[in-house]
């Protein structure tokens, strides 16, 4: 699906500025650049050990796993593609087939070999999130499934993450995002932000 996303970083940044302006133990870093805000705790700075990127069917899942990718490339940590999973109809097989078409048409082979693949059975996506949240060491998702607009920058799934991970949040802006290895990017383009 070719959804357009009319937002930019910095407007994105402005919005979740806003929404978190009773909580200041947070720092939001908007990379134009990148197509991507960041969002973190304030206090020292860890490298990541895993990085999950959180795929779904709705064509973005390129873009956040190239994101998080080079991500774990630059910090040396292990990438995991998640899924979240409602159990809806007998559609288990073509999870594992969207998580292996995601890496395999996004990462040159030895990568999306090397990455974790984990599905998490669970009929509310922001629980799932949240709780593997604190198991990994930086969250990256798009910023909605579905068109976004100025006055909406976020889908309901990720509006909720906002200021509610255990660990920093990426939020990737899909059509600002650099393009991914199958498209002939420049993988090493991209340097961390708040997570060094």
């Amino acid at each position: 699906m070719d959804v357009a996303i009319e937002t930019s970083a910095d407007s994105l940044a402005a919005a979740i500025r806003e929404r978190l302006a009773d909580s200041p133990d947070w720092l939001i870093r908007p990379l134009p650049d990148h197509g991507v805000v960041e969002l973190a705790r304030r206090g020292p700075a860890v490298p990541p050990k895993v990085v999950a990127a959180a795929v779904t069917d709705d064509g973005h899942g390129v873009e956040v796993l190239a994101h998080a990718w080079r991500q774990a490339r630059a910090t040396g940590a292990t990438l995991r593609v998640v899924h979240v999973w409602m159990g809806h109809g007998n559609e288990f097989g073509a999870i594992d087939l969207l998580l292996s078409q995601a890496l395999y048409n996004t990462l040159d082979p030895e990568s999306a070999r090397q990455a974790e693949r984990e599905v998490l059975h669970d009929d509310d996506p922001v629980r799932a999130l949240r709780a593997l949240s604190k198991e990994v060491d930086l969250l990256v998702v798009a910023a909605a499934g579905k068109r976004i607009a100025p006055d909406r920058p976020l889908g309901g799934c990720v509006d909720a993450l906002i200021g509610q991970t255990a660990c920093p949040l990426t939020i990737v802006i899909p059509s600002m995002t650099p393009a991914w290895p199958g498209q002939g990017a420049n993988l090493d383009m991209l340097q961390p932000g708040l997570m060094p």
